[in-house]
């Protein structure tokens, strides 16, 4: 144990902003991420929660992440423990899990069975810690991972915690021990934005289809209402604790923005995050200079569309500001500020697909116009280094659609003379998504693709392509869409299984195009301005463009 704490502890000197509590007389919550440190505490939305927890005097919240593979071995004769005090997970009175990524399912069964705790709600005991868990999975699909909680939280964090709380301490407050959970749930279910699995069932077909979803409970609503941040605008989200362990190292994080404007159809996030919402600018100013004021650390701005944001090139007007992105959208207001851009050695544009056809198809609004542009201004005004973001096996794919990758990085390559990556992930769809209905392309298929993506571009100077590994995809694609039966798959991974073996038992779900009237496992999660109806025919206008661009 002793080596453990020493590497926690070493971790915790090196944080600025960690929190740290005294037990007494106070519900005592462990806030969990599924995978290692390095990646958890790169999350901004998991930091954004510990400091809401924390924000209440009468809880202290805590830490817990995945140990790294060589620290496994250490936890044969000791539970896992939180990072602040080492108090056990057993102990504390919630467990927390915040979700975000679907390859990580595995790893909370992992972490539960460090901590010496039964894997289903139902198997545990009164005295054992209440379950809960929140994050954008829990607004997606958490079917798969559903029996594993007693509460799930539908929405954003900003809107349900106090709720959730002050609840929670009433019905402490009133109940004997063995019946608080049982009183608990009863109470909330009653709440828009909390998800009670256990009070409903799935009943399937023959073929594993969802028959019916069944509610057990009296009160239990039909549809759980998703529940967004109202007043974002005050309440944006920022960090709570930098460290040069980050995947950010130490910079200070902003969330200028929550929601897109442009919902391509592949995308989840620019579906389930709207209505778009925009933090204040004058706070944001007095934010950013509260900080630079305290230690001069960098500002990274968040913002999913850097043209959604109007007043983005105003702020990057200061040194100490950059943006923190995934990628840039190659569009006319992104040229309007390039100047302020360069300051980072690398950048990522994301083409998304090689041709217009296809961009069309998946309603990504940039021409290749543009995009030559930036990358000749990029050069221009020298950056070193650049990225590109490429999707395959995409709805309505042809052959011909590589060859348009390959094209278009030539292209590129003519006007930017520098450092040029190309990154290819695989398509998967996501739920509450106009493609949420289409299979995944076939993995043998997708392995082709990637084999003369490579065997055309190795000989470009100065480039060099990555992709994912496809069977991550793949697992991805499964879980995004499994119902509760996808929990056995989940255990058997998190047991040591390869999903390479499982990968034929479940290949005819990754395969199958889905019906309007098929009960999707995650049709009970309503959002605002998002109906079944309007993605159904958002998929049938990609079907159509397809159709008339052939």
């Amino acid at each position: 144990m002793r080596k453990i704490v020493e590497k926690i502890n070493f971790l915790l000197n090196k944080e600025k902003g960690t929190i740290k509590k005294d037990h007494g007389g106070k519900t005592k919550i462990c806030l969990i991420y599924p995978n290692i440190y390095k990646i958890g505490i790169s999350n901004l939305g998991f930091q954004a929660v510990y400091r809401l927890f924390n924000e209440r005097k009468d809880v202290v919240c805590e830490r817990s992440f995945l140990p790294y593979p060589e620290d496994f071995s250490e936890y044969s004769d000791i539970a896992l423990f939180s990072f602040e005090s080492k108090k056990p997970l057993h102990q504390f009175d919630i467990l927390a899990f915040s979700l975000c990524f679907e390859n990580d399912y595995p790893n909370i069964l992992k972490i539960l069975a460090l901590s010496k705790l039964p894997i289903l709600s139902k198997d545990r005991k009164p005295y054992h810690p209440l379950l809960i868990a929140g994050g954008v999975l829990c607004f997606s699909n958490p079917e798969p991972i559903a029996n594993i909680f007693d509460v799930i939280f539908v929405g954003e964090g900003e809107e349900l915690i106090d709720n959730f709380l002050n609840i929670y301490s009433n019905v402490k407050n009133s109940s004997y021990e063995e019946d608080f959970k049982k009183n608990l749930k009863e109470q909330l279910i009653k709440f828009e934005g909390f998800y009670i699995p256990e009070a409903y069932e799935e009943i399937y077909e023959n073929h594993g289809k969802i028959r019916e979803r069944k509610i057990l409970w009296k009160n239990a609503p039909e549809k759980i209402k998703k529940i967004y941040c109202n007043d974002f605008t005050n309440k944006f989200t920022f960090s709570q604790i930098t460290t040069p362990e980050s995947i950010f190292s130490d910079m200070f994080l902003i969330e200028t923005m929550r929601g897109c404007p442009f919902s391509c159809r592949f995308c989840l996030v620019g579906h389930i995050f709207n209505p778009i919402r925009k933090a204040s600018f004058k706070k944001l100013k007095l934010k950013i200079k509260e900080i630079n004021d305290l230690d001069r650390q960098t500002v990274g701005l968040i913002a999913p569309s850097l043209s959604a944001y109007r007043e983005i090139s105003e702020l990057l007007k200061d040194k100490n500001i950059e943006l923190s992105f995934t990628s840039l959208r190659a569009d006319k207001p992104t040229i309007n500020i390039l100047d302020y851009l360069v300051r980072r050695k690398t950048l990522t544009l994301a083409p998304e697909a090689g041709s217009e056809r296809l961009r069309r198809i998946i309603k990504k609004g940039i021409l290749e116009e543009d995009l030559l542009l930036i990358a000749e201004k990029l050069a221009e005004k020298g950056l070193e280094s650049l990225k590109l973001y490429f999707m395959i096996g995409l709805p309505f794919e042809r052959d011909e659609d590589i060859e348009e990758i390959i094209r278009l990085i030539n292209k590129i390559r003519i006007k930017f003379q520098r450092k040029i990556t190309a990154s290819i992930s695989i398509f998967v769809p996501k739920p509450h998504t106009p493609f949420q209905w289409h299979r995944m392309e076939d993995y043998e298929t997708v392995k082709e693709k990637l084999k003369k993506l490579k065997k055309d571009t190795i000989r470009i100077k100065g480039f060099n392509l990555l992709h994912e590994v496809p069977k991550y995809s793949y697992m991805q694609g499964f879980l995004a869409r499994a119902n509760r039966t996808g929990l056995s798959m989940i255990k058997r991974v998190s047991e040591g299984e390869n999903f390479n073996r499982i990968f034929e038992e479940v290949k005819f779900e990754l395969y199958s195009t889905r019906d309007f009237n098929d009960i999707l496992p995650w049709d009970f999660i309503e959002h605002d301005g998002l109906s079944k109806e309007y993605l159904w025919e958002e998929y049938k206008k990609a079907e159509s463009t397809a159709y008339e661009l052939s």
